[in-house]
């Protein structure tokens, strides 16, 4: 291939020159972590569905916030042990596959309020079929507005791994207990 010569020839084709690409700050919005988490699919999927977080030192309540509480969608508040409390809506649960479910939530409202416009959040879970004892991968991803900072994607990536030791640790505990 030959390089691509004038700017204008450039702009034609849609390649940025290398000073502009330099220049851009990289801040795709995205962050996902995942681990492996010991128990079967069922059982990892009913502490990850029901949103009551029992198994994580950082949530001290969390309760749905619109009526029946057999339905799958619904709006719930997340009061953190920082003294943070968020409401998310559920936007969508998936059950179809025999070995994978996933849960997408949206925030609503944060108190005190956040440093970004949006995020989106998709848990999804997948049965691990071969191995010495029952285990879930699980997959945490977020994607948030374009006005988020570098800070707040770093502490997003934290905050999932304490997530994950939180439900590992639980999850882990309740399998040996059985």
């Amino acid at each position: 291939l030959k390089p691509v010569g004038s700017k204008q020839a450039r702009a034609i084709i849609g390649v940025v020159p290398q000073s502009l690409s330099e220049d851009m700050a990289v801040n795709p919005g995205h962050v996902v972590e995942s681990a492996i988490v010991p128990g079967d699919l069922n059982y990892v999927w009913g502490l990850i569905k029901s949103m009551q977080y029992k198994f994580s030192k950082q949530v001290i309540q969390a309760k749905r916030e619109d009526g029946d509480d057999t339905a799958s969608l619904g709006q719930y508040s997340i009061a953190y042990a920082d003294n943070t409390v968020q409401t998310v809506r559920i936007t969508e649960v998936s059950e179809r596959l025999p070995l994978k479910r996933s849960i997408g939530m949206e925030m609503v409202s944060s108190d005190p309020a956040v440093q970004y416009s949006a995020r989106n959040d998709q848990i999804t879970l997948s049965a691990i079929t071969h191995g010495d004892s029952p285990a879930t991968f699980v997959e945490f991803s977020s994607d948030f507005s374009s006005d988020v900072s570098m800070e707040v994607l770093e502490d997003s990536k934290f905050k999932k791994r304490d997530f994950f030791d939180d439900l590992i640790a639980f999850s882990g505990s309740a399998a040996a207990s059985k």
